[in-house]
């Protein structure tokens, strides 16, 4: 016969369980809000650079001086192609743990 304090026990481990993986969640949201923020500004500075040189080709000019854009002026590093598609692809995706 079971005994009134295995459900309790079980379910607090449940709880437990949960709880932990709030806190996983709240810290890949964190991650993702941060990449999300860091393609917009890429996209932002992107736009930009190619509105520099639509107008640039439009208005027939030549010069070969190139005017700082986007990150280049900031301090940020440049974000790679690669580093774009292994954050598309979810390379640090979160992982799949069940009780």
């Amino acid at each position: 016969m079971k005994t009134a304090e295995e459900p309790t026990s079980s379910l607090g481990q449940t709880l437990e369980w949960l709880r932990k993986e709030l806190a996983e969640m709240q810290v890949q949201d964190q991650r993702l809000l941060f990449t999300l923020k860091h393609l917009h500004s890429v996209l932002e500075e992107l736009r930009a650079e190619s509105a520099h040189w639509e107008d640039v080709r439009s208005s027939g000019g030549t010069s070969p001086i190139r005017p700082r854009a986007g990150s280049e002026g900031r301090g940020h590093q440049p974000f790679s192609s690669r580093g774009l598609a292994q954050l598309l692809q979810g390379v640090d995706s979160r992982r799949s743990s069940l009780p």
